[in-house]
């Protein structure tokens, strides 16, 4: 037998006078306690919100002293209808989830409160309480097929959308690429950026509700609204805790296949040791590196060329006299800041530099030269 059935129409009578204040404070405990639904519930979603909920707890006095189920087939389409729409709408399952338990819990407190009111005895008590809960959880049921469904379904078209645009689709075809992000509920920002962001397989996070995401191969491809707004760098971070957000140059929709190679190329230069490793790193942020290593060979023909003084050079000798001089022209020439940041004596530079001097001579004022060893050296890395 259904929960409900044990309960009788007497009690049922004795609550619909609550129907009312359930039902308000419903609404109320939704606006108050999950975020996604508090805007919407000051808007003309307010009253529907209202209406549904009266519906639902009236049909649930309906079903006391009965042995039906708790939805029919018309009722059962309308939750899947009412859950694929909050998901249309953006609102993640766990918040309509949330939503539900909420008026069950608050059905509950309303309608306990009067059928003790009312002498109901505990073993009745029992019954009620399972009851409401047994009813609630048919209806978030079957709204979880429907945000299940309709997800899956945008999940497909925020994927093709986000492929065509980093294939270059707002050129090739903008109309078609327009169609795409109305299908997908997604607008197509004046300016946008490209990430990439190594996950792990099977633990990939969410993105946030307006990022365009593709996961293959061990990465995200990210299409983000511009990246350069209030709060966005801290929201990259919450949304991809655990692992880093290379974020490329931020530009037109018809240039999201360039801002994915320069997202590509700040993460070379983060494996080189180029550039700091941080956990955003944004093209914004080293467009000089990005420039300076736009053409890989001719930058290692470059440093062919313009370290060849040190190439019968100890290794670990080499690398003293590298950061050495790499620090002495970032700092142009002060030995007392080069030995600080080398955390070395300063008599130890000035030995170091007079090395140098002796192997490359008058490269070391020559600013063409400088210009040239700067580029190949890059800045130090200063705390």
């Amino acid at each position: 037998m259904q929960p409900w059935g044990r309960l009788t129409k007497e009690l049922a009578a004795n609550l619909r006078p609550v129907l009312p204040d359930a039902v308000g404070a419903t609404v109320l405990a939704i606006g108050k306690d999950v975020p996604a639904y508090a805007p919407a519930l000051d808007s003309d979603m307010g009253p529907v919100v209202r209406r549904g909920t009266e519906l639902a707890l009236s049909r649930l006095l309906d079903l006391f002293g009965t042995d039906d189920a708790a939805l029919d087939e018309r009722s059962v389409r309308f939750y899947r209808r009412l859950g694929a729409g909050e998901s249309a709408q953006g609102r993640s399952l766990e918040s309509v989830l949330s939503a539900y338990r909420i008026g069950a819990r608050v059905a509950w407190e309303q309608m306990s409160t009067a059928a003790v009111a009312a002498g109901v005895q505990t073993p009745e008590l029992v019954s009620l309480a399972e009851a409401i809960f047994v009813y609630i959880d048919e209806l978030s049921g079957a709204s979880a097929q429907g945000h299940a469904s309709q997800a899956g379904a945008r999940d497909v078209l925020r994927s093709r959308l986000a492929q065509a645009l980093l294939e270059g689709g707002a050129i090739t075809d903008p109309v078609g690429l327009q169609d795409a992000a109305d299908a997908a509920g997604w607008t197509i920002p004046e300016r946008m950026a490209v990430a990439v962001v190594p996950v792990t397989p099977g633990r990939e996070p969410a993105p946030p509700a307006d990022v365009l995401a593709i996961v293959d191969d061990g990465e995200a491809l990210a299409i983000l609204p511009d990246p350069s707004g209030p709060g966005r760098r801290r929201a990259l971070e919450r949304a991809w805790e655990g692992t880093q957000v290379f974020v490329g140059t931020v530009r037109p929709a018809a240039e999201a296949p360039t801002s994915l190679a320069h997202a590509r190329r700040i993460q070379r230069l983060v494996a080189m040791g180029r550039i700091p490793d941080t956990r955003v790193v944004a093209a914004a942020d080293h467009l000089t590196e990005l420039v300076v290593a736009a053409d890989y060979e001719l930058l290692s023909e470059l440093a062919a060329r313009v370290m060849a003084p040190l190439a019968d050079v100890k290794p670990a000798k080499r690398e003293a006299l590298e950061q050495t001089l790499c620090a002495w022209l970032a700092f142009q020439g002060d030995r007392h800041r080069v030995a600080a940041h080398l955390h070395v004596h300063p008599q130890t530079v000035s030995y170091r530099y007079q090395r140098l001097r002796d192997l490359f001579g008058d490269a070391l004022q020559d600013p063409q030269e400088r210009l040239a060893l700067q580029l190949v050296l890059g800045l130090p890395d200063i705390e």
